[in-house]
């Protein structure tokens, strides 16, 4: 109530999310860009990196801006599926041009740096959050906005199979369908149109599988490097989902991708449900959920692999 009184009583807003947008963040923003335009309200859509390029057909995903314009000030900033103001990414304004920040989100770790915080951990995908929020701001489920939801909602519930996916999550799909979304067509829009870079990634990728430990393994652990984008031609993007591969071998609990870039590892854990990632990442100061969640190291690979092996295996420990 307090974030839709603040909405209402405003007219010119920023709407983002956390930098290099997944598909929860870009749906949720562009849901709530579009139920604000419903009222009246005037929006920038703001994320230091574009939209995916498999996300580029939702309404309003290519109006992305990375700069403020200069001299405009707004009366409240609306950030999305993000657990730290560090996500935001370095070109992020400070108050005085954005106004106070209201914060929709579902980690379950997380630093609420925000005016008004709307956290739900139980919430299958930020959309549902957005759409609780338009419902108190009386917004009707347009076919563009069910489009950003349903986005949100298969993004983060693995298309329904998560068990985050509960009665809440599939009765706004419902809805979603309703107001004209068409689950077959978005799905070849956003996963049967994949370049061929992607393949040759993921054969790259899958030939570093590594399974531990080597008696009984229950961790699968693959690796990302510049060298394997540059060889199959592939933007950093067509890595999304390598770590859901590791996870979905048999006998495995938890999926590891270790990525890395200029200045550390980034870590993708994924996790069946048995084993809390959540807690492992924040151990290395990420975030998440119990079953997603990520952290960066500043370290060589193989020291962030032993890290996390060793924290993976002590919260295994810990969970017996």
């Amino acid at each position: 109530k307090q974030a839709a009184d603040l909405l209402r009583s405003g007219q010119r807003f920023v709407v983002t999310a956390h930098a290099a947008p997944d598909g929860d963040a870009l749906g949720s923003m562009l849901a709530t860009a579009h139920g604000l335009r419903a009222l009246g309200k005037e929006v920038l859509l703001y994320n230091e990196d574009a939209a995916p390029k498999r996300l580029n057909f939702l309404d309003g995903a290519k109006e992305l801006r990375a700069s403020f314009p200069a001299n405009v000030k707004f009366d409240a900033t609306v950030v999305h599926d993000c657990g730290d103001a560090a996500l935001l990414g370095r070109r992020f304004p400070s108050g005085d041009v954005t106004g106070p920040l209201i914060i929709l989100d579902h980690h379950a770790t997380s630093s609420d740096f925000g005016d008004i915080v709307v956290r739900d951990p139980s919430a299958s995908a930020v959309g549902v959050i957005v759409a609780r929020l338009l419902s108190e701001l009386g917004v009707k489920l347009s076919r563009p906005i069910a489009e950003a939801l349903w986005c949100s909602l298969v993004s983060d519930t693995g298309w329904f199979r998560y068990s985050s996916t509960d009665l809440e999550t599939m009765q706004l799909a419902t809805a979603c369908i309703e107001a004209g979304v068409k689950p077959w067509q978005f799905a070849r829009q956003s996963e049967e149109e994949w370049p061929a870079a992607r393949l040759r990634l993921l054969a790259l990728s899958f030939a570093t599988l590594e399974l531990w430990p080597a008696e009984k393994p229950f961790i699968a652990l693959l690796r990302l490097d510049t060298s394997m984008l540059t060889q199959a031609g592939a933007a950093p993007e067509l890595g999304e989902g390598l770590v859901n591969y590791a996870r979905g071998l048999e006998g495995i609990e938890v999926g590891v991708l270790l990525t890395s870039v200029r200045d550390g590892i980034r870590v993708s854990l994924r996790s069946k449900g048995g084993l809390d990632v959540g807690k492992v990442a924040a151990e290395f100061g990420g975030g998440g959920h119990a079953a997603a969640a990520g952290c960066f190291l500043h370290a060589t690979v193989d020291n962030a692999k032993t890290k996390l092996l060793d924290a993976l295996t002590a919260q295994a420990g810990a969970a017996r």
